[in-house]
């Protein structure tokens, strides 16, 4: 009886670290998925608002980075310390179509990268924008109608509970989650939303 009882303990024990391990990873992953959805939201607001601020001039693309930049940061991470997401990490591009054709391009000497779709048609050429005149990637506004916002890579979410897996090499020790959006203003009056 004591051998068995022995074996029952350790079985026990055993499931017992499987379900602790499986109620961890889903902590975890709801954590990743309400941020991930709080920058998606806070991506497209961003587009939609830059967007309509487009006007084919360098000051309408400035002022369309300006006011997608101000969006973002009236969003919080709730579960983060309510924090809002940092702006300076996120990239702007502006673009004649929805499809930019290439995931990096040149913004004040730096190399800035952003998703795209690939095998979407039209491409199109889009440039790195800021809402600064002086650090601009805009020379000339003209056809730019399309507004691209990636949240980039904020601040990461350490996982409270796969920290082991982390340890063991299974999981990552940082969680990273993003957003991204394309706002384009297709007539004067209304801009849509291309993800």
């Amino acid at each position: 009886m004591n051998s068995q009882s022995g074996s029952i303990t350790l079985v026990f024990a055993s499931v017992l670290a499987v379900l602790l391990g499986f109620l961890a990873l889903a902590i975890d992953l709801s954590r990743l998925y309400l941020a991930r959805s709080t920058l998606q939201g806070a991506a497209d607001a961003a587009a939609l608002a830059g967007a309509r601020e487009l006007d084919g001039t360098v000051a309408g693309s400035v002022n369309a980075v300006f006011v997608a930049q101000q969006v973002l940061q009236r969003y919080r991470l709730t579960l983060e310390n309510n924090t809002a997401p940092d702006p300076a990490l996120a990239t702007f591009r502006l673009g004649p179509c929805p499809n930019p054709d290439s995931g990096s391009s040149a913004l004040a000497g730096s190399l800035v990268s952003a998703p795209h779709w690939s095998g979407q048609s039209p491409s199109c050429t889009f440039v790195g924008a800021t809402a600064n005149a002086a650090t601009t990637g805009v020379t000339d506004g003209t056809g730019l109608r399309f507004l691209e916002v990636d949240s980039g890579t904020q601040a990461g979410l350490t996982p409270y509970f796969a920290q082991v897996l982390a340890l063991l090499g299974a999981a990552p020790a940082v969680l990273t989650p993003y957003g991204y959006a394309v706002g384009g203003k297709v007539s004067s009056t209304g801009t849509l939303l291309y993800r």
